[in-house]
């Protein structure tokens, strides 16, 4: 079953709305996707609206993968998508992505500055966050006259953040043509996250569990440091196996966890879709 436009505004208009009822987003954040049949393009929130108030194909801005310039009229408004760099990094860099989200989630901030890493600590949110985010420090590129307000709002800065999702051994510097990334997720400094997906339900479900993951391991770590026994948090990070199997385990559980999601959002008043519920495509169909 090949996902066609419809379908996929659809999935994005009920992503907004799921990212806004689990706090991923607010009145700032936003998610993007891959057009399913032109691949010059993509689509994210847009029109200067709240993800919450998201509900239409004209709420939805459309970009150049190429260098992220407008590709209509309607899309025409940068300074309401100025971050449009962080999804066109990514979906240029690397051609398995179909979806990229960003958050400001208040829960993961502390884990970008506070110089504890974010580790998996259970199973539904093991295998995708890996042995431990990387942090994205944008201050490593700026110039003298930028304007040094962490926004991701040139393409030299979203180059960068994807760079970010490779090892190292695989960065763009050694590995020009690496074809997957290395991290699903990575945190950025006094800003917030990035996570990707091969599809919108993937990255919505990294999203959310991220956030989870986050507030488990801070309070794992406020009932160590309460003991007083220094007896240490334990990671799944910490278990190659585990680490191996629970991602294989998230990879096929996303699907259930946004039957519920998109069921709940559908119920509430505030989240509109003029495009109407959408079925999830099969995996790699598109």
């Amino acid at each position: 079953m090949l996902a066609n436009l419809t379908q996929t505004l659809s999935l994005l208009i009920t992503a907004n709305h799921i990212l806004d009822y689990y706090s991923i987003v607010t009145g700032y954040g936003h998610i993007s996707v891959r057009h399913p049949t032109n691949n010059a393009t993509f689509f994210m929130t847009g029109n200067g609206k709240p993800p919450a108030l998201v509900r239409s194909a004209e709420d939805l801005d459309e970009f150049y993968l190429e260098d992220a310039s407008p590709a209509n009229e309607r899309s025409s408004q940068p300074e309401d998508t100025s971050e449009r760099y962080i999804h066109q990094g990514l979906l240029k860099r690397f051609p398995s992505l179909q979806s990229v989200v960003h958050s400001h989630s208040r829960s993961v901030i502390p884990f970008g500055i506070g110089g504890v890493p974010l580790q998996p600590t259970y199973h539904l949110a093991g295998g995708f966050i890996g042995e431990e985010a990387p942090v994205f420090e944008i201050t490593d590129y700026y110039t003298p006259n930028d304007t040094q307000n962490l926004l991701v709002n040139e393409l030299r800065f979203g180059q960068a953040l994807a760079n970010s999702f490779l090892t190292p051994v695989h960065n763009a510097s050694t590995a020009v043509d690496a074809p997957e990334p290395d991290h699903n997720v990575v945190l950025q400094r006094g800003h917030g996250f990035t996570t990707i997906g091969t599809s919108i339900p993937q990255a919505v479900y990294r999203a959310v569990y991220t956030a989870w993951n986050a507030e488990v391991q801070a309070s794992a770590i406020a009932i160590n440091d309460a003991a007083g026994q220094n007896r240490g948090v334990r990671y799944i990070a910490q278990q190659e196996q585990e680490l191996a199997d629970t991602g294989d385990l998230d990879d096929r559980a996303y699907p259930r966890a946004w039957t519920l999601w998109a069921a709940q959002v559908g119920v509430n008043p505030l989240y509109k879709n003029d495009l109407g519920y959408a079925e999830i495509p099969e995996p790699g169909s598109g």
